[in-house]
């Protein structure tokens, strides 16, 4: 009977040298692996594109400069692509802008049935243009059917911005897929 007792105290004694030790591993541990403080102020600021699309219209954002952003959606049957910027004061669209891709893309007048685009920015350092000063943001439209992409430099002031404006987009260049003539 001795033997038994004797046992059942090793056990509690075992039991509470593995909780002390647990607790004191937990403690060392949260100190010496602690992650070290994030100064979440001074990380750089992350801007997020998005474009998504449909069978009648494609849209997507760009970034015009470091604070505005802006909006815009490709008309598939018309080809008409237009967009926006919101006033920082009034959170209206102030600033508006208009093309038509069609005869940039090759289609004939009259002639574009049932065409097919996608519409994405992307990031450009192109500040001046014949039109004046471009945003960081180009927008590329691609006829799904032949790969001829075009893209377009946004016009940007951040001045006009402020009292509205209507601009054209500005035709940079279009390319060809394969090296096709235009």
């Amino acid at each position: 009977m001795r033997t038994s007792m004797h046992s059942t105290r090793i056990t509690a004694l075992q039991s509470v040298t593995l909780l002390v030790a647990v607790l004191a591993g937990g403690v060392v541990g949260s100190h010496w692996f602690a992650a070290p403080a994030v100064d979440w102020q001074s990380l750089p600021i992350a801007h997020a594109v998005s474009a998504n699309s449909d069978e009648a219209f494609a849209v997507c954002t760009a970034p015009i400069d470091s604070s505005t952003e802006g909006f815009f959606m490709l008309d598939f049957q018309t080809g008409d692509l237009s967009g926006g910027v919101l006033n920082q004061a009034t959170g209206t669209f102030t600033g508006t802008y208009r093309c038509n891709v069609l005869t940039d893309l090759g289609f004939e007048p009259g002639a574009a049935k049932q065409p097919r685009f996608l519409l994405v920015s992307g990031m450009s350092n192109l500040r001046r243009s014949p039109a004046g000063p471009l945003g960081q943001s180009v927008l590329f439209v691609t006829d799904s059917s032949t790969g001829r992409t075009a893209a377009y430099g946004i016009p940007w002031n951040p001045q006009q911005a402020q009292k509205g404006f209507t601009s054209e987009l500005v035709l940079l260049d279009v390319a060809n897929p394969r090296g096709a003539a235009p």
